[in-house]
């Protein structure tokens, strides 16, 4: 006859074989409420179309990656000769010409995409992005871990949007000065557990109540 103590540890088996077998898209942290970092005015693409004309900018991220969101005029279209870019100043040093000095990663989307860093005088190839688009908007996604964060990021981390089309030449800029500023501590907001993390935490402390019981009996 199996006992209670038994018992309880087929029954943390069981639940942890459960938990290990949930499809991996249940476990995927999910971003939090994208926070406005400005908006920039309607109708100044430089001659370009609406496709690259800048209205909005958003942040937000997962704990694990970051992503900016581009809002459009109307539907961005990237391709081989039309660009949307999100310029990082997360350090000393960085780009001492283009569209934002001193930016020291550069989010591209269209053309070649990926992240790129800015390594002796040439913007340089580091990782790859997740490029998306949803109504008006081109999502722009990369890991925290590829841009250093948190130990390698200052305080405050400067922002630029750009579009261009043809490549390598700017129709949009936001904003049209200066940049953004996003807090050091914004970025790592976690969304809160995932199951991976939950379920584990909950069997554990049912497996420690349980072994209090067994020692004081």
């Amino acid at each position: 006859m199996i006992n209670l103590k038994t018992a309880s540890y087929l029954l943390i088996f069981t639940l942890f074989t459960i938990s290990a077998l949930t499809p991996q898209v249940s476990v995927v942290q999910a971003f939090i409420e994208p926070i406005l970092l400005g908006s920039d005015p309607k109708g100044d693409e430089k001659g370009g179309p609406a496709t690259v004309d800048i209205l909005t900018v958003f942040l937000t991220n997962n704990g694990t990656h970051f992503r900016f969101i581009i809002e459009c005029r109307v539907g961005p279209e990237p391709s081989g000769v039309r660009a949307y870019c999100v310029y990082l100043d997360t350090k000393d040093g960085g780009a001492t010409y283009g569209t934002y000095e001193r930016a020291d990663y550069c989010l591209h989307g269209g053309g070649t995409c990926g992240l790129y860093e800015w390594i002796s005088g040439n913007w340089t190839y580091k990782s790859a992005i997740d490029v998306q688009l949803i109504g008006n908007s081109i999502c722009l996604t990369a890991s925290l871990s590829d841009i250093g964060y948190p130990s390698n990021v200052r305080e405050e981390i400067g922002v630029v949007a750009a579009t261009y089309q043809p490549l390598h030449m700017l129709r949009d800029r936001a904003p049209d000065t200066c940049h953004y500023l996003v807090a050091h501590e914004v970025i790592p907001e976690l969304p809160g557990l995932t199951p991976l993390i939950f379920i584990p935490a909950v069997l554990t402390t049912v497996y420690m109540i349980h072994r209090r019981r067994f020692k004081q009996h």
